[in-house]
């Protein structure tokens, strides 16, 4: 492993797939992100399975055995990347949420906060939440105390709704929430078949948590 800091993640012949020179780009970054950031790829590109430390290691331009150094294994990679997703779902949610008028009535923080989840979800620059739908059930499971806080911004933000008076009770937040998350985690799978934009899917997933399907009589 180059000792100068200065390794450029790249295929064998100096370019990422798609012919994109990455020696500005890359540069700067900390060797931990090059490696994030190549075995996102090849996950998102290749499979779960493709995702080996010598695959790793080779688009980053890196000895095998020096990738070690950083991670002891693809499991601590990969844990590491859906940390970092949910740590930027997080953000990203919590952050719109918190920038809605004081007085945001509980439809249009619900209909603010599904937007951006699954604006998040689909976006072509999220390379490390798209990660997700290509894992193995097993791995899918673990982050488990990033997803539990993600999963209590959800719960209150449900509570919040049931304290005004704006959501009926009766519902267990502990079985809504998961429930709720669970359906919009898996936008991405099948999204992009459908053609439809991430606000005809926010807007379905709001309107039929908020009014349901039933006819009205």
């Amino acid at each position: 492993m180059p000792g100068t800091g200065e390794s450029r993640m790249r295929a064998r012949n100096g370019r990422r797939p798609g012919g994109a020179d990455v020696a500005n780009t890359a540069k700067q970054k900390p060797m931990r992100i090059e490696i994030l950031d190549a075995a996102a790829e090849i996950i998102v590109r290749e499979g779960y399975d493709a995702c080996t430390m010598r695959a790793v290691a080779a688009l980053v331009d890196m000895k095998a055995g020096s990738l070690y150094y950083h991670f002891k294994s693809k499991d601590e990679i990969v844990e590491e990347i859906l940390n970092q997703g949910i740590e930027t779902l997080y953000a990203r949610v919590a952050g719109t949420i918190r920038d809605l008028p004081k007085e945001a009535p509980f439809a249009q923080r619900l209909s603010a906060a599904v937007g951006m989840h699954v604006a998040s979800l689909v976006g072509k620059d999220q390379k490390y939440m798209h990660v997700y739908e290509h894992l193995p059930p097993t791995i899918k499971r673990r982050s488990r105390k990033m997803r539990d806080k993600y999963a209590q911004l959800w719960h209150d933000l449900f509570s919040d709704g049931l304290a005004s008076g704006e959501a009926a009770h009766g519902h267990d937040l502990s079985l809504l929430v998961p429930y709720f998350l669970g359906g919009l985690n898996r936008v991405p799978e099948w999204s992009r078949a459908s053609g439809a934009s991430s606000e005809q899917i926010a807007g379905l997933a709001v309107a039929t948590l908020l009014d349901g399907i039933a006819a009205r009589r």
